[in-house]
């Protein structure tokens, strides 16, 4: 048997989770060579992270996760000839959740497809060893292993690399254990690939473990940022009209009270709870432009739900 590797490490940050419609904006590869029986790291040979710009729309869900913008990231590339030498000179890849790294990176540098890959996430029995999760930051800090920046490629990778060369028991390798393990198959990233087609990108592995597997997919529908706050605005205001009017047409209707300022304050805060809400679920935070469209939609919903309620009221009252 081969008494040392050499390895290549990889993270990335995406735009998204489709392989199909997002891309790359970050990347980071960490070459070192190994024992193959201690899974002792002999040495690190070479690194390189970079940033691209994308040609894809960039959503704030990548900013807010990523940490990165659009600004950030403008006229910047991968130095795709330095990315192929450490590819070359790599004999098995090892990521964390190596189907969805393999399905991006290959999209971009073909060597990689012809490369072996090791899933850190799937290789390594973490149930057995007593852990909850094998999602990376559970795993970063169940060993005691701090990221700078919990998202970020650059730091993550050598996080990896840290907890997977002495994060065991008796501070042991698990290197050895992941090397037995089955590489990811290529059909596991055309999977990917294909539900992406579809419109939905689904991880495939489990990263809590429960009695039945729990696929979790994740709408992949390429939206601009305009597009969606629109949609997020006139859905609010659609909301807020209709609670306004409602509550307006109850009380005349029902308690025969007339109090058209409950119009207002349900337009109002109907408006900004349904807002609040989308905007906690699509991890975003509101910006000045954002408040001030809010402001305006208050303001039409406003007007929507005094014409409804006062049609009602004078339809039921006829």
């Amino acid at each position: 048997m081969q008494k040392t590797i050499t390895a290549g490490l990889i993270d990335i940050g995406t735009t998204g989770l489709s392989p199909v419609r997002d891309e790359i904006i970050e990347l980071c590869i960490i070459l070192f060579s190994f024992d193959c029986e201690t899974g002792e790291v002999i040495d690190i040979l070479d690194k390189y992270c970079g940033l691209r710009e994308p040609s894809v729309p960039f959503s704030k869900r990548a900013n807010k996760l990523l940490g990165i913008s659009r600004k950030s990231v403008q006229g910047m590339s991968l130095d795709s000839r330095r990315i192929k030498s450490l590819l070359d000179q790599a004999e098995i890849i090892v990521a964390h959740n190596a189907s969805f790294h393999s399905a991006f990176v290959s999209n971009h540098f073909t060597e990689a497809a012809e490369k072996p890959w090791y899933c850190s996430m799937n290789g390594i029995d973490w149930k057995g060893k007593g852990f909850l999760s094998k999602s990376l930051h559970k795993l970063l800090k169940a060993h005691g292993i701090e990221s700078p920046a919990r998202n970020r490629a650059k730091y993550n990778a050598l996080a990896t690399l840290s907890f997977l060369s002495n994060g065991g028991s008796n501070n042991e390798s698990y290197l050895p254990e992941l090397l037995n393990s089955k590489p990811v198959s290529r059909r596991d990233t055309f999977e990917q690939e294909e539900a992406a087609e579809q419109g939905y990108e689904t991880v495939l592995q489990n990263t809590f473990y429960d009695e039945e597997p729990i696929n979790t997919t994740y709408s992949s529908e390429p939206e601009e940022d305009g597009n969606r706050e629109k949609h997020i605005v006139f859905h609010g205001a659609v909301c807020a009209s209709f609670m306004a009017s409602s509550i307006v047409f109850i009380f005349d209707r029902f308690y025969n009270v007339k109090l058209s300022q409950i119009s207002y304050s349900a337009a109002l805060i109907s408006y900004f709870a349904f807002v609040a809400y989308k905007k906690k679920k699509l991890c975003e935070s509101w910006d000045p432009i954002e408040l001030f469209l809010g402001f305006l939609a208050s303001a039409a919903a406003l007007a929507a739900a005094s014409l409804i309620s006062g049609l009602l009221i004078n339809l039921f009252h006829s």
